[in-house]
């Protein structure tokens, strides 16, 4: 397995080591500094990661800068504030791996009820039946 995991970051010094170190066996993490200053890059490469610096600010930005440095055939995104475990990338990029899709797209579910604020619920049912549409 080789992917190339693009972790756009912005001020992530305390959840980088936690993401990193949890980083599967043939994942390459691509931290995309996008204006730390917090020494998240400094983190990030003393954790192993390829460290790629964007001085455009914004998420779009970062996540372009990192997918330009990947090289692997398989490119994930993932936040780099420790709210997804990078444990379950085999499973998420599965689909891609063995050829039956070209994309593939995971979502957050709440772990219990009411993990979610009322606003955040009804934007989600929002904007999923938008999608839908």
């Amino acid at each position: 397995m080789k992917i190339d995991v693009v972790l756009p970051c912005l001020d992530e010094a305390e959840a980088l080591p936690w993401v990193l170190g949890r980083m599967p066996d043939g994942c390459r993490a691509i931290v995309v500094d996008n204006g730390s200053t917090d020494g998240s890059a400094e983190v990030a490469a003393r954790h192993g990661a390829l460290v790629v610096t964007e001085s455009v600010p914004g998420f779009g930005a970062a996540c372009h800068a990192g997918l330009t440095a990947a090289t692997a055939p398989v490119v994930c995104f993932m936040d780099a504030d420790a709210s997804l475990d990078p444990r379950q990338l085999p499973h998420v990029a599965e689909g891609v791996l063995d050829g039956t899709a070209d994309l593939v797209l995971g979502r957050r579910r709440p772990a219990a009820r009411g993990a979610w604020p009322a606003h955040a619920r009804l934007g989600n049912r929002l904007l999923a039946w938008r999608l839908r549409h």
